[in-house]
């Protein structure tokens, strides 16, 4: 099997598939009433409902000032919420103008494309490195910042192209087709330095690379440069898969996977349905592990294990098309299943950040509403990426070891998560609002991101550095109806801490234990381990009870603290409400020696009938 995504589609291939001249159909257009007509009638209710709402209002300005806001205050809200507004109301009326045929909403489209067109730049602030390059606030006419979001816009207005064209005068399709070839297109082909294919491999590269294979096959009349700048696409998604561990682990965590792996499929599908099949890259030996990976992050609902930045619920339906695909093209039941329980949740169709081939896939693939034989969820141990999932009856562990360089990192080698009953309750809380500080010098100052607020120990009072040698060693599990696993957490700290060995062994039957045994040079000062807890904490000397979960610990040897730890950023409360609770398990004197060990059992609260009372 060809190893490379260049071996499965060589240069002559593309330029044999896309090499002749006429455009691509993609998707049904606005002309097909027939197709529109079918969508069935709860998605139509939901979607125009959606529509109408967007529309209501006036259409969102961009401000200089705003744009300013990140290089003078932090500020990426300001900016950002109504850019992303102007985007998501595009899609949503050009949802309502294929299934209504109303002239009403193609002119909402029109005048949105205007105003998007108009934009100074397509890049983000944050994004904007040609500006911070020159220590300026604002972008310059001539920068060329290709970015997630400069490529997505081309990619939305290249799909209001191929959907709504025999609707839009020429005016705008000229604009539209002018636009991103200027913005998206001839950048790409003429800078090859782009940091995001030279000097990190995360969830940019496939992003991008999906956008701007929607822009050349959807706007790109010259055959030889769309193969041209299909084959560059083949090369770039070589140096992210290159990249990606055999395991098909998303160090990003699971929310970033839907543009990471789920991009890569973006991109495939894109070029297997433009040229039927003939250019076929879903044979790529790391496709299938990248695809069974969200279905086995899966905790129940929306809730998913999560690590790094990625929040703890996935909201977005639009995921189950790049899934669904993958999961058919790699023979995956598990993922196919998985999409159609994304599809059938009650979330808005379209996201906050939609993206076009995602939405309309979701709404028209027959298979995402046709059933299958249940496939059960599978323990899964991700050996280069160090993660574990395993599930008894009604619990749920996940644990991590890592490094503290991963793509989007907290500091957080040898951190656990516990569910029970599906609901997460020994939590890792994710990110909040991205500002500056998120991707800055400053970044391990935001308490999410420090390791005392993951559920980790506090050794001789040093936690964790970021830095790729901070790590975990000797990782293993075995799997099973007992699963274990193993690490060591010496190499996590600062060498200051006096850790000779740190070894942290899980255990999964009916309970979950977390054992520590460690071996430090000297007797400890201190030691704290830190639990953070979604929902109320009722506590009595040696229990802690949160929601089914009951946390037993050595009474004799620890003293427990239960702090509460307010939640003021709106995408931390979002999920977890206006308050979590983090845990200090504090030793004793008699735990304070250089060799020693301490053990807590989480256990589902029926097997557990001890009475608790409020602390």
């Amino acid at each position: 099997m060809a190893q490379t995504m260049r071996g499965l589609l060589p240069g002559e291939l593309v330029n044999r598939a896309l090499g002749t001249a006429g455009s691509v159909r993609l998707a049904p257009g606005i002309e097909l009433r027939d197709v529109w007509n079918g969508v069935p009638a709860g998605d139509r209710a939901a979607l125009l409902t959606d529509a109408e709402e967007q529309a209501a209002g006036e259409w969102p300005v961009l401000l200089a000032s705003d744009f300013a806001r990140f290089q003078r205050e932090g500020d990426r809200d300001r900016y950002e919420t109504p850019y992303f507004e102007r985007r998501r109301r595009i899609v949503t009326s050009a949802l309502a103008a294929l299934l209504t045929g109303d002239e009403r909403w193609v002119a909402d489209v029109v005048d949105g494309v205007w105003l998007v067109c108009d934009e100074a730049t397509w890049t983000l602030p944050a994004h904007a490195s040609s500006a911070a390059a020159r220590d300026e606030p604002l972008p310059r006419p001539g920068d060329r910042d290709l970015d997630l979001f400069c490529a997505e816009t081309g990619g939305l207005l290249a799909w209001m192209d191929h959907l709504l064209g025999s609707a839009l005068d020429a005016a705008t399709r000229l604009r539209i087709s002018t636009e991103v070839d200027q913005r998206v297109l001839t950048p790409f082909l003429e800078v090859r330095d782009w940091p995001w294919l030279t000097r990190f491999t995360n969830n940019w590269n496939p992003w991008i690379h999906s956008n701007l294979t929607a822009c050349t096959l959807l706007l790109e009349p010259d055959p030889a440069r769309r193969a041209q700048v299909v084959e560059r696409v083949v090369d770039g998604l070589d140096v992210f898969l290159d990249s990606y561990p055999d395991d098909g682990g998303c160090d990003e965590g699971a929310s970033y996977w839907t543009r990471a792996g789920g991009s890569v499929a973006d991109s495939l599908v894109l070029l297997y349905d433009a040229t039927a099949g003939q250019l076929d890259g879903f044979g790529h030996p790391k496709l299938r592990p990248i695809t069974s990976y969200l279905p086995a992050m899966h905790i129940d609902d929306r809730w998913y294990v999560n690590f790094a930045d990625c929040p703890a619920q996935l909201a977005d339906p639009s995921a189950a098309y790049p899934l669904y695909r993958l999961g058919v093209h790699t023979d995956e039941p598990t993922a196919r299943q998985h999409a159609r329980m994304i599809r059938r949740r009650d979330d808005p169709l379209v996201p906050r950040i939609p993206s076009m081939l995602r939405v309309i896939g979701t709404l028209l693939e027959p298979g995402l509403r046709t059933e299958e034989d249940e496939v059960g969820h599978q323990d899964v141990y991700l050996p280069d990426t160090e993660v574990l999932v395993a599930r008894s009856k009604n619990l749920l562990v996940a644990l991590k070891g890592g490094h503290n360089a991963e793509s989007h990192n907290h500091n957080d080698v040898g951190s656990l998560i516990v569910a029970v009953d599906g609901v997460p309750r020994v939590i890792d809380l994710g990110v909040g609002t991205y500002t500056r500080q998120t991707f800055s010098a400053d970044r391990y100052q935001i308490f999410t991101m420090q390791s005392d607020y993951h559920n980790l120990p506090l050794i001789n009072g040093f936690s964790q550095p970021p830095g790729r040698e901070f790590q975990a060693t000797g990782m293993s599990a075995e799997l099973g109806d007992r699963t274990t696993c193993e690490l060591d957490l010496a190499h996590a700290y600062p060498p200051e801490a006096g850790i000779r060995s740190w070894h942290r062994r899980l255990v999964l039957d009916q309970t979950v234990e977390l054992t520590d045994t460690w071996d430090l040079s000297d007797a400890p000062r201190s030691l704290v381990w830190h639990l953070i807890l979604n929902g109320p904490a009722l506590h009595e000397s040696g229990t802690i009870r949160v929601a089914g979960l009951t946390i037993s610990y050595d009474a004799d040897h620890l003293a427990a603290v239960l702090e509460p730890l307010p939640l003021t950023d709106p995408r931390l409360s979002a999920i977890w409400g206006d308050q979590v609770t983090r845990l200090a398990l504090t030793a004793r004197p008699p735990l304070l020696t250089p060799s020693n060990a301490t053990t807590v059992v989480f256990s589902p609260s029926h097997l557990f009938t001890r009475h608790v009372t409020r602390e």
